[in-house]
């Protein structure tokens, strides 16, 4: 039993530690005004490579919270939130497809039949289920696509939970990188 919680214990401690390590990292280099003037350098392309590495990372810690508080240091709070949200969105869309294709291969449908009955009672479809679902710290949103995409909701109502699931998140976390800058 000992060895199971520090098995579990230690990939978190290492990944919390991680994300601490990152966070003051990235408050130091915010701090000096050269990444400020890089980001000016760069124009039109800064929020485009923002978007891009964000998009690539987002189903990592790193991409999904410290990149969106980076953003909002570097940014301004609208064009961070914005950055965040769609990179995000687009994330989501991604899995959704990605899961839409793969349920056969895992057969996702028989194994929630396995679960108990009061687990398995919710609507797949509800919009407001997988948006709720998006609020749950770290794998609320990836789970929320897994759901989508294996019970193949339509993806107007995906689109409505990546929306108002991730609205919140992107607006917070720039909320967060331009007081600590400021």
């Amino acid at each position: 039993m000992h060895r199971i919680k520090r098995a579990v214990l230690s990939p978190f401690v290492w990944m919390l530690a991680t994300m601490i390590l990152l966070s003051i990292a990235a408050n130091r280099w915010v701090e000096i005004e050269g990444a400020r003037e890089v980001v000016s350098q760069w124009g039109v392309l800064a929020p485009l490579v923002s978007f891009l590495v964000k998009t690539l990372t987002n189903v990592t810690p790193f991409g999904a919270i410290v990149l969106s508080v980076v953003n909002g240091a570097l940014f301004s709070v609208l064009a961070a939130t914005l950055i965040n949200l769609v990179s995000s969105m687009v994330t989501g869309l991604i899995m959704y497809r990605i899961w839409q294709r793969g349920d056969h291969e895992w057969d996702i449908r028989a194994r929630i039949q396995a679960l108990p009955v009061w687990l398995r009672s919710y609507q797949a479809d509800n919009w407001l289920f997988l948006t709720l679902l998006r609020w749950v710290p770290w794998a609320g949103g990836s789970l929320a696509d897994l759901i989508a995409g294996s019970h193949h909701v339509r993806l107007r109502t995906h689109f409505a939970s990546l929306l108002l699931g991730y609205l919140p998140g992107s607006l917070i976390y720039a909320l967060i990188g331009a007081g600590m800058v400021s």
